[in-house]
């Protein structure tokens, strides 16, 4: 069986292989074109969310025709949790590459906060249009109601699936009927889902690798949502970037990363950034070790470094200590 995920963007890509590598089921995510490899989830940043919609249905539908051709069991589309980028668009363009089959969505991601409630898509309770993603500056969300967003780009409403949900549980139930579908079952949802098909796929397993020690670390943020900023100032507040730990402004820190063993990325442009500039290595999900934060390790030389990533809007002011306690010993 093999799974291959097409994600927008590379925070995303990375959460949803950490949901994969928790589970103790190796997952790889590609930035650009490879020789085939050979773990059973395979996950490719198309980077498409701040293209135009043809201009990413056109690479998703290539995308999901090689997952054709490679046999896939399940092609899952990841979305962000927000309703941000071109998801109506690439919907079809996955459907598009599977003529006569049925996509299932589940857009909600009860532990961060998202939940879907008659169809609309809520953030701590409030239409995500009445948050902070209303006022992104490159994807502003404009519409809670998630058939309106996928029909206004021009989604076969058709053949799509939408599912409410409110708890882990209604995940969960959702998980069950899309492992339930012939293959190639379609999927799609940000990586809530993910998580749940993981823990119940028939796929190789191994224990699942322990964290890493992060003594130094390169502290990168590129996103300018407001849960970020407030990360960085508690941060820089408490100290933390007096020693080890060091945070930079980004053209300053994008200078420094060929250096940096570790690396603590806010934001999906700014990840894809780092990574174009190592060279695009394949990267190695180990986990999630904080709701929406996926570890990674990649090889640059003969040196095995560490990428811990995260969108924008996740987490509490207090996200960069926790971190800090969770890595100081590794394990």
């Amino acid at each position: 069986m093999k799974v291959i995920v097409l994600a927008d963007d590379l925070t995303g890509a990375l959460e949803v292989g950490a949901q994969f590598a928790g589970a103790g089921i190796a997952a790889v995510v590609l930035t650009k074109d490879q020789p085939e490899l050979d773990e059973p989830v395979v996950i490719v940043d198309t980077e498409t969310r701040h293209l135009s919609p043809a201009e990413a249905a056109r690479r998703v539908f290539r995308h999901a025709l090689r997952a054709k051709e490679a046999g896939a069991a399940l092609v899952y589309k990841k979305t962000d949790s927000t309703l941000r980028g071109n998801i109506g668009a690439e919907f079809g363009a996955v459907l598009s590459a599977f003529p006569g089959r049925r996509l299932v969505y589940a857009p909600a991601y009860p532990q961060l906060g998202r939940t879907v409630v008659h169809g609309i898509l809520l953030v701590d309770g409030t239409p995500v249009d009445q948050t902070p993603f209303a006022l992104d500056p490159l994807d502003p969300v404009t519409e809670s109601d998630i058939q309106v967003v996928l029909a206004s780009q021009g989604a076969p409403l058709g053949s799509i699936d939408v599912h409410d949900g409110v708890t882990d549980e209604d995940i969960d139930t959702v998980a069950r009927f899309v492992l339930d579908m012939e293959p190639p079952a379609l999927a799609a949802g940000p990586a809530a889902l993910a998580g749940a098909l993981a823990a119940r796929m028939d796929l190789p397993r191994s224990a699942p690798r322990t964290w890493p020690e992060v003594v130094e670390c390169l502290v990168i943020n590129g996103s300018a949502h407001p849960s970020s900023a407030a990360q960085i100032r508690r941060a820089r507040a408490r100290g933390m970037f007096d020693g080890g730990w060091q945070n930079y402004e980004l053209n300053d820190a994008l200078l420094r990363v060929q250096e940096a063993r570790n690396l603590i990325v806010f934001g999906g442009d700014t990840a894809r950034m780092i990574v174009k500039r190592l060279g695009d290595p394949p990267l190695y999900p180990i986990g999630e070790i904080l709701p929406g934060v996926a570890v990674s390790t990649f090889q640059l030389g003969d040196v095995e470094r560490c990428l811990i990533s995260k969108a924008g809007g996740y987490g509490d002011a207090d996200l960069l200590n926790q971190l800090k306690g969770l890595l100081r010993y590794g394990g």
